[in-house]
């Protein structure tokens, strides 16, 4: 249990104080239970302080934990939907997506879920019981639901939601694959040259003793490194090394993980990408909870907390600030950097209209496309990068290697 320093509102008068919970996600759903309109939520006094302490150290603690995949969380929403649709209640709906679902630990937590709502708790509170599992955005329109009498349309939002999450993850996957491929054949291919190549003109140019030219000399004692056991061993520790504690130290550590976030922001195509998917999510997860009633200061802290970008979520934070203050969401964003004007304009539409939620659907749906149209883009474009990369380095090495002979035949001629 840790505790848990809290600020909202509750019965128009702002309220602060402390509450324990396993995650800050349990402490959320026992405070909104409570009626409170969160505003402020961190961990208690002495881990926070302790976290401030840690903001410049490194925590190497490896751990596996075991998550179940979206597209799963994806079909088993989307069963409980279509029963529910039939006409089938709440139970026996629980039931048979407990026995049709093939992941184990969606299935224990079905289980779970089935009891809870058996024992006569909501199915909202159910699935609040697994955080790891189900986050904010999930229970909160399953609540909606619940108040409204159409669990089946809010469950059919969800499984829009997460479908386009997936869309969005595979899209990058694709996007990457093949530069991914390129930069594997270019490494097989280097380590063939400096294993192999590379030795056969050493032993030609130590046969002559000739002075070698920096750039051969260069290439010739990085291959006998190379193949070198001890050499190659500390290369490979090094590369496999240097790559798990840059993984470990972005997710463990907030201060680099912002600025490694603002870097990819500022990267070319790369940067667009980025910012295109996580604005396409915000809107998409900020109108779902518009849409189903939720207080629009806990929207911003939920929506918050749904992007996996720090500058994205700070920004969202410092608008949802500035609307407790009574300032329009529109004028906020237009005022925060990472935010284009495009956004800020849109939503100043909806704002203006009335149809806030729609207008938020339709910035989803926008924001969608220029993320597939920077997805072509970057797959355009990494092709001839990562081809002349390759072709350079290889070339860079012939000509190296060549050189001494170059030389020896100006001496010949000379």
């Amino acid at each position: 249990m840790a505790d848990f320093n809290w600020k909202g509102i509750k019965n128009t008068q702002y309220i602060s104080g402390t509450i324990s919970a396993l995650t800050r996600d349990e402490a959320a759903y026992k405070l909104k239970e409570d009626g409170v309109i969160i505003t402020h939520l961190v961990k208690g006094v002495r881990e926070q302080e302790a976290t401030e302490k840690k903001a410049l150290t490194f925590n190497f603690k490896f751990s596996l934990p075991r998550k179940v995949k979206l597209v799963s969380i994806m079909i088993a929403t989307k069963k409980m939907a279509t029963m529910l649709r039939s006409g089938l209640a709440i139970l026996p709906s629980l039931e048979m997506v407990k026995d049709q679902v093939e992941d184990p630990l969606l299935k224990k937590t079905f289980a779970e879920i089935y009891q809870d709502v058996e024992a006569g708790s909501s199915l909202s509170k159910a699935f609040g019981k697994h955080p790891d599992i189900f986050d904010s955005i999930y229970i909160n329109l399953v609540r909606a639901g619940e108040s409204s009498g159409s669990l089946d349309i809010f469950l059919d939002k969800l499984v829009l939601s997460i479908r386009k999450t997936i869309k969005i993850r595979k899209s990058i996957q694709s996007a990457l694959l093949y530069p991914t491929i390129l930069l594997i054949v270019a490494t097989i291919v280097l380590a063939i040259m400096m294993i192999f190549v590379v030795p056969v003109f050493a032993q030609m140019f130590g046969n002559i003793g000739s002075q070698l030219p920096a750039p051969t000399l260069m290439i010739v004692n990085l291959s006998n490194f190379i193949r070198d056991p001890m050499g190659g061993g500390i290369l490979a520790v090094l590369l496999i090394g240097g790559f798990v504690a840059f993984r470990m130290i972005i997710k463990r550590n907030i201060v680099i993980r912002k600025k490694w976030h603002q870097l990819i922001l500022r990267m070319p195509l790369i940067g667009n990408m980025a910012l295109h998917s996580n604005i396409a999510q915000v809107a998409m997860v900020y109108g779902n909870l518009t849409n189903a009633g939720v207080p629009v200061i806990e929207a911003l802290d939920i929506t918050a907390e749904s992007s996996k970008n720090e500058v994205i979520r700070d920004g969202i934070q410092e608008a949802k600030r500035g609307v407790f203050s009574g300032e329009p969401l529109s004028a906020l964003l237009g005022k925060i950097k990472v935010f284009p004007s495009t956004f800020s304009q849109l939503v100043s539409v909806g704002e203006q209209t009335g149809n806030m939620g729609e207008m938020l659907e339709t910035i989803s749906v926008f924001y969608e496309e220029e993320f597939d149209s920077s997805v072509d883009k970057m797959s355009q474009m990494m092709e001839p990068i990562m081809i002349c990369f390759l072709g350079g380095v290889i070339g860079f090495i012939l000509v190296a290697m060549y050189l001494p002979i170059f030389k020896m035949g100006q001496v010949v001629t000379g």
